[in-house]
């Protein structure tokens, strides 16, 4: 091979790598996950969560906040996807209201709207965020034990919310 088409054929290379690199670079994170499916169901917003229905949702280690669930939010999308109202609650009891969608096929998660102001606010663009790998946080526990079972939704609305109700099911057994 003469050293002019090997020249020519290195910055071919080096072309498609750099225009490929860059084309990660400005998919930012979201380049990490999947493609986002497209939504099976237009938005429609619940009506604001009361305080005496909502689930705690029980985490290994209880922090500053306690999260809950809103059942009557809780709406099933399709085979992999989900819609809820969490609530995360301080010790000194302030409330941050997030209506969300949770794809279990592939463990992430985004915020549709917030709750400001009485109302919801949509958040539109907001971007997919993959489920903590240690399931230590509310996603983690949400995915593990309420959710999703064999990377799809477990069951329907009803059967997640009975759940929540009974608290999180133990694991699978590992022994036969």
């Amino acid at each position: 091979m003469t050293t002019l088409r090997r020249t020519g054929l290195m910055l071919v290379a080096m072309v498609l790598g750099a225009a490929t690199a860059h084309a990660q670079d400005a998919q930012g994170l979201a380049g990490l996950l999947p493609p986002a499916p497209k939504p099976a169901a237009p938005l429609q917003m619940p009506a604001a969560p009361r305080a005496e229905t909502l689930l705690h949702v029980p985490l290994p280690t209880e922090g500053e906040m306690r999260f809950y669930i809103d059942p009557a939010s809780v709406r099933r999308i399709d085979a992999r996807q989900l819609r809820y109202t969490l609530v995360a609650r301080s010790r000194q009891g302030a409330d941050n209201i997030d209506y969300e969608t949770f794809d279990c096929a592939r463990a992430a998660w985004k915020v549709e709207a917030l709750w400001q102001g009485g109302r919801w606010v949509e958040q539109h663009g907001s971007d997919w965020l993959m489920v903590d790998p240690g399931l230590t946080g509310v996603h983690g526990a949400l995915y593990s034990g309420y959710l999703c079972a064999d990377n799809a939704v477990d069951g329907d609305a009803a059967a997640v919310v009975a759940r929540l109700r009974r608290g999180m099911r133990p694991a699978p057994s590992t022994t036969r």
